[in-house]
């Protein structure tokens, strides 16, 4: 089975499908803290930086075009 495309994910989504977005947090997650850590500096605030992150782009994504 071929895994699907960020795109895909981004469509199940906005379909409604919570599975689609947690699996680009998975897929994202660490890419994203080692940039928040350079960044911030600390383990606690790159986590916060993270979290501020996920939740825009759960905000946002609807929208997404």
């Amino acid at each position: 089975m071929t895994p699907a495309t960020d795109l895909e994910l981004i469509e199940g989504f906005r379909r409604g499908d919570v599975a689609c977005f947690n699996e680009l947090v998975r897929r994202y997650q660490e890419k994203v803290y080692w940039i928040a850590r350079r960044t911030v500096g600390t383990h606690e605030d790159a986590d916060d930086a993270v979290q501020d992150v996920f939740v825009r782009v759960y905000e946002g994504l609807k929208n997404f075009r």
